[in-house]
């Protein structure tokens, strides 16, 4: 019963949130500009032409019954059709999340394991010259805009030295009824630029955590009696270490997985990623009001799907947060 407690109150914060979301960001996208002088063709287009237009797309109501027809048609799964693709805005949307997707997975394949690593050999060594480098470099890797780190890997990776290509996906496979990037050898060289992107923030993210974790654990009882029993560094660190630091771990790996997806749209966009994130800023250019609202509606659900699975995780491993639910 307080794993289910826990259960409806996060969805209940999840429902209220997205509700909240959803009329920010109509509101927003109808204070931009009119869409209809992107539909028409504005030169030769008479005045009747615009107002014909403006009516077939619902632009004359009240932004309110506006809203509110948007909401009665997304309870029945639709989004409308984009005023510029002419295709259902869902689908539109949903074709380009295999990229987003690839992007995300791989970038946080990157930074989990060796932002974790450098952290747990940090922590051990708490003081020494590779602690205190790696203290240093995160800072900074944290400190640098995504732009400015797309643009330098661009400008070392692509232009000086040529290894990797500086843009697009490059070719694609189809698996599973999508095409994808890691697939094919040319495929994941387009890749490796903007994963590590999004990875190397991450990495220092991840590292200072779970530094700071060890250096903590390592204070314990529990470990000194694991090193008066004689017991190994390694066997220590991995074994007994990792374990008790894993929860912040695992909390940050979720949210920062989910800012992946719902804020790759700068490494999207400087590396022609034609994933979730370019195809919202293309959509808010050109005003395709139906695509903008069916990717915000998803990089919303799927940023509050990540945190509520992330809590109730937490529910499950440990019997405190329970406790205060209950209380």
């Amino acid at each position: 019963m307080a794993l289910v407690s826990v259960a409806l109150g996060r969805l209940s914060q999840a429902f209220l949130l997205l509700v909240a979301m959803s009329l920010i960001g109509f509101i927003g996208i109808h204070s931009v500009g009119n869409p209809v002088f992107n539909v028409v063709n504005i030169e030769t287009a008479t005045p009747e032409d615009i107002r014909q237009a403006t009516i077939a797309l619902g632009l004359d109501q009240p932004i309110w019954r506006q809203y509110l027809v948007f909401i009665g048609n997304v309870v029945g799964g639709n989004f409308g059709t984009s005023y510029i693709y002419h295709q259902p805005a869902f689908t539109l949307m949903i074709s380009k999340l295999p990229a987003t997707l690839e992007l995300a997975c791989v970038a946080m394949l990157i930074a989990a394991p060796l932002g974790t690593a450098l952290g747990l050999i940090a922590g051990r060594r708490s003081g020494s010259l590779f602690d205190r480098a790696v203290l240093k470099v995160s800072v900074s890797a944290l400190s640098i805009p995504s732009f400015w780190l797309a643009m330098m890997l661009i400008l070392v990776g692509a232009i000086l030295t040529g290894w990797f290509p500086s843009g697009g996906r490059g070719v694609t496979a189809a698996f599973a009824g999508h095409e994808w990037s890691l697939t094919t050898r040319s495929g994941a060289w387009h890749l490796a630029l903007p994963a590590l992107t999004l990875a190397i923030p991450n990495i220092a993210l991840i590292a200072r955590l779970s530094r700071s974790g060890t250096i903590e654990v390592e204070n314990l009882d529990f470990t000194r009696f694991c090193r008066a029993k004689g017991l190994s560094p390694r066997r220590i660190l991995l074994r007994h270490t990792l374990p008790n630091i894993s929860m912040p771990i695992v909390t940050i790996i979720g949210l920062q997985f989910g800012g992946m997806l719902a804020f790759a749209v700068v490494v999207e966009s400087i590396f022609s990623w034609p994933g979730v994130g370019k195809l919202l800023i293309d959509s808010i250019q050109l005003l395709d009001r139906p695509v903008v609202m069916a990717t915000l509606t998803f990089i919303a659900v799927a940023f509050v799907a990540l945190n509520a699975l992330v809590d109730l995780f937490h529910a499950v491993l440990d019997p405190r947060v329970r406790l205060s639910s209950q209380g």
